[in-house]
């Protein structure tokens, strides 16, 4: 049986794909970062229809290139620097899958993971339900705790330097299910998304009445605050995001999405293409 000593010295694992995309590279970015934040175990992630021989592996984003270039590491360094030094370990994979929906769902099936981080790109009509977002998908079928970064958004760290900047975000949870899980979770990860104090307000789209009344956790860099709003969820949380100029949505996903509800797109699917930001799909227990 594990102790609570036990659970805080496993090391938290953080895996990022890659089709080597411009958009892939800045996930890559927000990564390593959040790795060498919390010395987390990294996996980098292509699924593409190269057999293990043809795989571009020199085409993988260079980790000690980077490390670097923010000034973490000597230009020199060795390969064992970035665990030696900076407590972060490394892998990069390849997996041969045509639709890497399934490629990288049936990977995290067999090594699931903390932090999922993927680019994004909005659809809407018939074009989600022919070619559904890859990242939201995956979410969705594994379970996953994702951070989707939308094509063309705002992101979280600054790619010449490593910096994370995360200071507000609007934490919009389904008023159906437990948040407590969710508020854990966010507790133990926010601090590496930022390097100042976080404001985090806490959306319940009801009405004041019918809120639930949560026990935000207390830290010395989170600082919480709770509101109810009624109206339209999504209406709701997108305006409580610009008035708080928030950088960050954090939302619940539920299962795969029936046909209808992919013609329409999901909720956090609608949230990114209203407001171009970063979201954090957090599974509903």
């Amino acid at each position: 049986r594990r102790t609570v000593q036990d659970t805080q010295q496993i090391t938290p694992r953080i895996m990022v794909t890659t089709d080597f995309s411009p958009e892939s590279e800045r996930a890559f970015f927000h990564a390593l970062a959040f790795a060498v934040n919390r010395q987390a175990r990294l996996t980098l992630l292509h699924t593409g229809p190269e057999s293990r021989d043809t795989v571009p592996w020199k085409a993988f984003p260079g980790v000690r290139e980077t490390l670097a270039a923010w000034g973490m590491l000597a230009e020199d360094a060795p390969r064992s620097a970035v665990s030696d030094s900076l407590h972060v370990d490394v892998a990069k994979m390849a997996i041969r899958d045509d639709d890497p929906r399934q490629g990288i769902t049936d990977y995290l099936r067999k090594h699931p993971t903390d932090l999922l981080i993927m680019a994004t790109e909005g659809r809407t009509g018939m074009a989600r339900l022919l070619n559904s977002s890859v990242a939201e998908t995956v979410s969705q079928n594994t379970r996953s705790h994702t951070l989707m970064l939308p094509k063309n958004g705002r992101g979280l760290v600054d790619p010449a330097t490593g910096k994370s900047r995360l200071s507000r975000v609007v934490c919009a949870l389904d008023p159906d299910r437990d948040p407590r899980p969710a508020l854990a979770y966010l507790r133990q990860w926010l601090p590496a998304f930022g390097t100042s104090e976080i404001e985090i307000l806490v959306l319940q789209t009801c009405a004041e009445e019918a809120a639930t009344e949560m026990l935000l956790p207390p830290t010395d860099r989170l600082r919480w605050r709770s509101e109810a709003r009624p109206g339209e969820p999504v209406a709701s949380i997108v305006a409580a995001a610009a008035e708080l100029d928030a950088q960050l949505v954090v939302m619940n996903t539920r299962g795969p999405l029936g046909l209808r509800a992919r013609m329409r797109g999901s909720r956090a699917d609608k949230v990114l293409r209203a407001l171009h930001l970063p979201l954090l799909s957090i599974p509903a227990l």
